[in-house]
């Protein structure tokens, strides 16, 4: 990884925000878990509502990718140190909490886990396009608000896109489903 170029880039980033949309920024990046776990409770009070078995294996393989999508941010967080932005370099301003390491950004790896999870599950234009759009600006307000590194959020990216791939395959395996988005 370049890290003057993560720098740079943070830098572009954090310096040329829109001020006024910080607490915009800062209240989706806070309300982040907070929506991925009504994400999850909405499919499960629709399943019952509605005595759907689908809908309801929609529920636990949502459950499974958020819960196992916090376990890996927890582990790489833990094996892998990297200070954060705003402790490194004076000149970016920690704008929102911080936790531990700043590689992965778990905020970053839980909503693209939840939007690629919900895309393969739920493939329709109203879900896809949504979900997705909150993943980007939930990834884009990590960097705004001067807490992580671009390669931080890539890294985030990535992984949430193969945890929420990944888990709802495995758990349809298992199941002895035909796989989510396999239109076989």
């Amino acid at each position: 990884m370049n890290f003057e170029l993560d720098i740079s880039i943070l830098r572009f980033i954090h310096h040329n925000r829109i001020v006024a949309l910080d607490p915009w920024l800062y209240g989706l990046s806070f309300i982040t878990t907070y929506v991925s776990v009504g994400i999850v409770l909405s499919i499960l009070i629709v399943s019952l509502v509605k005595k759907s078995r689908p809908l309801r294996v929609i529920f636990f393989k949502m459950l499974a990718v958020l819960i196992i999508g916090a376990l890996v941010s927890l582990s790489l967080k833990t094996m892998i140190v990297r200070d954060r932005p705003f402790i490194t370099y004076p000149d970016i301003e920690k704008l929102s909490e911080a936790g531990s390491s700043s590689f992965p950004s778990g905020h970053t790896i839980e909503v693209f886990a939840m939007a690629m999870a919900l895309s393969l599950l739920i493939p329709k234009r109203q879900v896809v396009i949504p979900v997705f759009a909150w993943a980007f600006l939930v990834a884009y307000s990590r960097m705004a608000l001067g807490v992580h590194y671009p390669g931080d959020v890539a890294g985030g990216m990535l992984i949430g896109i193969c945890t929420g791939w990944s888990v709802p395959v495995l758990i349809s395996k298992a199941l002895k489903e035909k796989p989510p988005g396999n239109p076989a």
